[in-house]
């Protein structure tokens, strides 16, 4: 297996464990995947990375419940 030494800003600790896994998991699937397949995900990947789910509309995200929870904090 390769060895690289990149150092960046990773929050990965912030997440639950059940969440962490699940990004492993799609790194590792990413991984055993065709080259065009990744590209594919990963231009999803940076979609998502770009919203702003205070302003835009995320498929699948309750934004009355979002707001709700994000005034609580």
């Amino acid at each position: 297996m390769d060895q690289f030494k990149i150092e960046l800003n990773c929050r990965i600790k912030e997440l639950s464990k059940e969440k962490q896994l699940l990004l492993i998991r799609l790194i590792n699937h990413l991984a055993s995947m065709p080259v065009m397949y990744q590209a594919t995900v990963c231009d999803r990947l940076q979609l998502m990375i770009n919203e702003n789910p205070w302003t835009d509309e995320v498929p699948g995200l309750d934004k009355k419940l979002f707001d709700q929870f994000e005034s609580i904090d």
